[in-house]
Order: structure tokens, then C-alpha cells, then sequence
């Protein structure tokens, strides 16, 4: 009985309200997606141009390695880009007509997200 009695009682559990325990969760605002174009690019890189290198190495795709291949000496800084925009356009929207379901999520994504390139969905 000595035993038990020297052993303190430890509460593990407070109970809280539902509103009290939700004051305590701390979810990803909106306002933090900005925080996904954080990384730092070359003054004389763009975001498109880092998104087209990483989808050139997971979408081998004929319609997104033509479009790579018409556009990436476009794009290969922001003033060649925004130079060129117009043609940069007009084949990505060659492109997109004649994409086949493979090519599509890396055309879409290069132009929608360009610094957010995901592995594309099986």
C-alpha cells in the first residue's frame, strides 16, 4: 500500500469545450500559399522556364516535348519571355488542341501554376 500511496496522480486529460479545443488547431491559411513562391529564382530565370525543366523530366509525352522544344529557347529568361509571349501562346495552345491525356497536365500546369509542378496523376 506504500507504493500506491507515494505515486502522485497525473491528470492526462482537460476537458475542453468544442470551441476552446478548436482556438488550439492551427490550419494553413490562404494567405501562406504565397509563401509557395518563396523559392528564389536568377534575376534572369522565370518561374515558367524552372517548371518547363522539371516537367521535361517527368512528362516525355510527344505533344509536351514538341511544345518544350518550340518554347524553351523563348523562354530561357523573363525579358525573352515576356518578348515573346505571343509565340510562347500560340504554341502552347497548338499544344493543348492536339494533346493527347498525357501531355495535358504538364501543359496546363507550366502556364496555371508554373512554380508548382507536381508528379503527374496515374
Amino acid at each position: 500500500m506504500d507504493d500506491l500511496d507515494a505515486v502522485k496522480r497525473v491528470k492526462r486529460f482537460k476537458h475542453q469545450s468544442y470551441a476552446e479545443s478548436l482556438k488550439q488547431v492551427h490550419l494553413p491559411s490562404a494567405l501562406d500559399s504565397a509563401g509557395k513562391f518563396d523559392h528564389d529564382i536568377a534575376d534572369d530565370n522565370s518561374y515558367f522556364y524552372d517548371s518547363l525543366h522539371q516537367w521535361r523530366q517527368l512528362n516525355l509525352s510527344p505533344a509536351f516535348v514538341q511544345f518544350a522544344n518550340k518554347v524553351e529557347p523563348l523562354s530561357a529568361s523573363m525579358p525573352m519571355l515576356l518578348h515573346n509571349w505571343r509565340d510562347v501562346v500560340r504554341y502552347w495552345q497548338e499544344s493543348v488542341d492536339s494533346a493527347d491525356h498525357e501531355a495535358l497536365p504538364a501543359l496546363l500546369e507550366c502556364v496555371l501554376f508554373p512554380s508548382l509542378p507536381s508528379l503527374p496523376h496515374s
